[in-house]
C-alpha cells in the first residue's frame, strides 16, 4: 500500500511539474504578444496590421486559383478552430480541465490545417509528413510574420550551440530562465520565448539521435554523426512547440493532464491562452491566403464555412 500510494505521489508531482512547465511556455508566448501588440480584438487587428506591413506579405502577388484541396484543408482548420471558440469555458470553467486533454491536439490541427492552405497558396508543395509539414511551416513563418513569433532557435548538437532568430537573446540567458518562474513576474520574456523553443528543439534532436543509433545500431554517436542530424534538423519555431504539446497529451504524457492537481481558474486561464495563440497564428496564415488568393475569392472560400 506504501508503495502504491508512493508511485502515486509521484506521478502527480511528475504531471503538475510537467502541465506548470508547459502552460507557462503558452502564457509566455501570449504575453509577449499582449505586451507588443495589446490584448482582445484590439491587439488582434494590431497584430494583423503588422503582418500586413512586412514587406515579404506586401510584395505577395494574387490571381492564384484555389483548388479543392486548398479549399479542404482551409475548411478542416477553420472548423477545428470554431471547435476551440465554441466551448463555453468562461460560462462553465468545469468543464476546462477536461478540455485541455484534448486542446494541444486541436490547436495543432487547426494550424495544420490552415498552413497547408496557405503553403498550398504559396505554391508550397503540401508535405506528405508532420516533420516536413513543421520544417515548410519554419520557413514562412519566419518569412511572412513579425516577431515574436517569427523567432526560431537553430543550431547544436549540444543545447550551448543553439542560437536564436528574431529573439534578442543567447542560450546563457535561456539557461538562467527556470520554467517553473510565473510568466507574469519575468520582465524580458524573451527568455521564456527561448525557453520553449530551445527545448523543444532539444527533445526532437535527442529523437533523431536515438532513431540514428537503432539505425547504425550504436550505443553511441560520434560528434560528427551528431553535427549532421543537428544541420538536418529544421529551425524550430512555435509549430514544432504546438506539435511537442500535442504528442505530451496525445502520447508521451497524458498524465499532466489527468492526475495534474488543477484548479478551474487555472484550468480555463491555459484553455484561453492556447486558444488566443492558434488564433493568431490562424489569423496570420489567413491574410497569406488572402493576399494570394485576393479578397473575393478568400471572401467565397469561407462560405463554406457558414454551411
Amino acid at each position: 500500500m506504501i508503495i502504491e500510494y508512493t508511485q502515486e505521489l509521484e506521478r502527480a508531482e511528475e504531471a503538475a511539474y510537467a502541465l506548470t512547465t508547459y502552460s507557462n511556455y503558452v502564457t509566455a508566448w501570449v504575453l509577449s504578444l499582449n505586451r507588443q501588440y495589446g490584448i482582445g480584438n484590439e491587439g488582434k487587428i494590431a497584430f494583423l496590421a503588422a503582418i500586413s506591413g512586412r514587406t515579404n506579405v506586401q510584395h505577395l502577388q494574387g490571381g492564384i486559383t484555389c483548388t479543392d484541396d486548398l479549399t479542404a484543408a482551409y475548411c478542416r482548420g477553420q472548423l477545428t478552430l470554431k471547435a476551440m471558440q465554441c466551448l463555453p469555458v468562461s460560462e462553465h470553467p468545469q468543464l476546462a480541465r477536461s478540455a485541455n486533454f484534448w486542446l494541444p491536439v486541436q490547436s495543432y490541427y487547426a494550424v495544420h490545417g490552415i498552413g497547408l492552405a496557405a503553403m498550398m497558396a504559396l505554391n508550397i508543395t503540401p508535405p506528405q509528413s508532420h516533420l516536413a509539414f513543421r520544417a515548410a511551416f519554419s520557413s514562412i513563418i519566419h518569412t511572412y510574420f513579425p516577431t515574436p513569433l517569427s523567432g526560431l532557435c537553430i543550431g547544436g548538437p549540444e543545447t550551448s550551440e543553439f542560437t536564436f532568430q528574431d529573439l534578442q537573446i543567447n542560450m546563457v540567458s535561456v539557461f538562467q530562465q527556470k520554467q517553473l518562474t510565473s510568466p507574469e513576474s519575468v520582465e524580458n520574456l524573451a527568455s521564456f520565448l527561448g525557453k520553449s523553443l530551445s527545448t523543444t528543439r532539444q527533445a526532437f534532436l535527442a529523437s533523431r539521435f536515438e532513431e540514428r543509433r537503432e539505425r547504425d545500431k550504436k550505443k553511441r554517436l560520434t560528434r560528427e554523426i551528431k553535427n549532421q542530424c543537428s544541420q538536418h534538423e529544421h529551425p524550430t519555431s512555435v509549430c514544432d512547440l504546438l506539435y511537442r504539446l500535442r504528442l505530451r497529451s496525445n502520447y508521451d504524457n497524458p498524465d499532466m493532464y489527468l492526475f495534474a492537481p488543477t484548479r478551474q481558474e487555472a484550468a480555463t486561464k491555459s484553455y484561453q491562452e492556447l486558444l488566443r495563440l492558434t488564433e493568431l497564428l490562424v489569423a496570420g496564415l489567413d491574410v497569406i491566403i488572402e493576399k494570394r488568393l485576393g479578397r473575393v475569392k478568400t471572401t467565397e472560400l469561407r462560405r463554406w464555412l457558414d454551411y
